[in-house]
């Protein structure tokens, strides 16, 4: 069984590998296959549970929910050292003077703010949030798509985004995401921010793709497309074979952010 680090806890890392490759698994099998007891099964899928890393179901755990997202305020607070981290090597990786998509995410609020020491940028996006954290530069030039506004995350989305999103040619589109498919396919969670993301990777030179190492355990239903279209894929640590392999074999660039 493969599995990667992703809480600390060698044994809790086997179990979420347990849950994504069963998608359901009975706290029993867990307790024989862990060599632990039963009590011991239920504290852990209650602590990965609160965690957001895998679903708690009565006798059992299965895999996070493919439909609804973790709330955003919970998401904002949520691994702040990885996004943190993951952040910096974008804004080290962007040069001076570019034209930047920047999509809906707490992790690329942590890339905006990571940019306000950049030079001459010019940013068109679909967050109120990133468009609020970037404004105050006097050397930026920042552009916010109309549309609907969405509370929940500061995001527009509809229409009137796609097509203004058209009327641009971006040198780089910054995105996140919920989830990376072992088979490379890219994952989210709500079909018209999606839209709006794939009206960007059509209008934009190089597509930087940006997501922490829960990605590759985490699922999702709406699809964005694939890891063959990324140019830079900038994570927190190293991705499972699976995913390496379509990397090199696509020549998509990875670059692991140290802390």
């Amino acid at each position: 069984m493969e599995y990667v680090e992703l809480t600390g806890n060698p044994r809790h890392d086997k179990l979420i590998s347990l849950v994504m490759s069963n998608g359901y698994i009975s706290n029993e099998e867990l307790a024989k296959i862990l060599n632990v007891t039963p009590q011991t099964i239920r504290r852990d899928i209650r602590q990965l549970n609160d965690a957001g890393l895998i679903s708690r179901h009565h006798g059992g755990a299965g895999r996070i929910s493919s439909i609804m997202n973790t709330e955003f305020s919970k998401r904002e607070t949520a691994y702040i050292e990885e996004k943190t981290t993951i952040a910096n090597e974008v804004a080290n990786f962007i040069p001076d003077g570019a034209t930047l998509f920047i999509t809906i995410g707490t992790t690329v609020e942590f890339v905006a703010k990571a940019l306000k020491n950049k030079n001459n940028l010019r940013i068109i996006t679909n967050s109120i949030r990133v468009a609020n954290i970037l404004y105050q530069n006097k050397g930026f030039e920042v552009i916010t798509l109309g549309g609907i506004l969405r509370s929940h995350n500061g995001g527009i989305v509809g229409p009137s985004a796609l097509s203004l999103v058209s009327g641009f040619r971006a040198d780089y589109l910054i995105t996140s995401l919920g989830a990376i498919d072992p088979d490379g396919v890219l994952l989210d969670f709500d079909i018209n921010e999606v839209a709006v993301v794939k009206a960007m990777i059509e209008h934009s030179r190089n597509f930087i793709l940006i997501g922490d190492h829960t990605k590759f355990h985490a699922s999702a239903a709406i699809e964005i497309g694939n890891l063959k279209q990324v140019s830079t894929f900038i994570t927190d640590s190293k991705p499972p074979a699976n995913i390496i392999n379509i990397l090199k074999e696509n020549k998509v660039e990875l670059r692991i952010a140290k802390k």
